[in-house]
């Protein structure tokens, strides 16, 4: 991977190990960005299920009490 290096050293170098680091960090931060933002959805379409379930509630018809 590293034109730089000795022939005689076939490893990876520790600016290739840098590297590799680095891309695997920032895939992690992408799969944790999304995880947040699929939280959020779901959170938000839950409210918006309850609201419209408490919507349908408040709709009904009230009896009246009678007064004995």
């Amino acid at each position: 991977m590293s034109g730089s290096g000795d022939d005689d050293n076939k490893g990876l170098s520790a600016d290739d190990l840098a590297l590799i680091a680095a891309v695997v960090v920032v895939i992690g931060d992408i799969l944790g960005l999304l995880a947040v933002l699929a939280a959020r959805n779901e959170k938000s379409e839950d409210e918006s299920a309850e609201a419209q379930v408490s919507g349908r509630k408040s709709r009904r018809k009230k009896k009246k009490r009678t007064s004995t």
